[in-house]
């Protein structure tokens, strides 16, 4: 892997995003793709997935497998992180994204929190870096994700046309991962294949922005117990602690 240093700069000041190669192996990345499908099957079933249209969403990973947990924490990708947001960032969001065959663009956009704020967007501090993980094989045809390179140093709301004209489709090998800025403009593709496409998103902010996702979403009390103290921070589990201490009563109650 290239120096942090690069990756950094690469990300801030360069064209805003950085593809980091085998960094899950083939094994892991195929577990998490499976683990995948099979919840939101079984949340399909129970009417508890977000579907828009051809695409779905599934949310509260870091409780439903040990190797979301695993992915969460990545040292590779937490150091990076650290090193843009400091070292007492937390985790704003941890969800599997699923375009089904057949799946349109989700539409040009900037990151949580920016697309909340007015423009222009502050250049300083950086309130947002996202990860994709790309737990197979990225391609052109399957949706892989679209970036106009530069556009963070831009500090504005996506310009569709000069996005349509600019951007560059990021495609990688299963267990690859994508980090950027949070002001990079970005997309999906369309997935003109007849498979899935599965990515995992992580959305690291500073400790001041409120997370996208609810951190309590589908807690369980046993994956708490195990956490390492970088997972309790990434959770803002100091400032919950109570709240998940409320949920295991109650549900000991009931």
């Amino acid at each position: 892997m290239k120096e942090v240093a690069s990756l950094v700069d690469e990300i801030i000041q360069g064209k805003g995003y950085v593809l980091i190669p085998e960094v899950l192996s083939a094994e892991q990345a195929q577990e998490a793709r499976s683990l995948v499908l099979k919840l939101a099957q079984e949340e399909r079933q129970q009417g508890k997935l977000l579907i828009d249209g051809d695409k779905e969403r599934l949310y509260g990973l870091i409780y439903k497998g040990e190797i979301f947990e695993l992915m969460v924490q990545h040292p590779t990708i937490i150091e990076i992180i650290e090193t843009i947001l400091g070292n007492d960032m937390t985790l704003g969001g941890f969800s599997a994204h699923i375009l089904n065959p057949g799946a349109t663009n989700m539409g040009v956009h900037v990151d949580y929190p920016y697309w909340t704020m007015k423009p222009p967007f502050p250049t300083y501090p950086i309130m947002e870096v996202q990860v994709i993980w790309m737990v197979e094989d990225f391609k052109e045809e399957n949706g892989a994700p679209l970036f106009t390179p530069g556009s963070q140093k831009l500090c504005s709301p996506p310009d569709s046309v000069y996005f349509s004209k600019t951007a560059e489709k990021v495609t990688g090998k299963a267990g690859s991962v994508v980090v950027s800025h949070g002001l990079c403009w970005h997309d999906t593709s369309v997935n003109a294949t007849e498979k899935p496409r599965v990515s995992i998103l992580g959305n690291y902010g500073p400790k001041f922005v409120r997370p996208l996702e609810d951190p309590l979403h589908d807690v369980r009390q046993e994956v708490l117990e195990r956490a390492t103290p970088k997972l309790k921070q990434l959770l803002g589990y100091e400032f919950k602690s109570a709240l998940f201490k409320d949920i295991q009563r109650i549900r000991s109650q009931g």
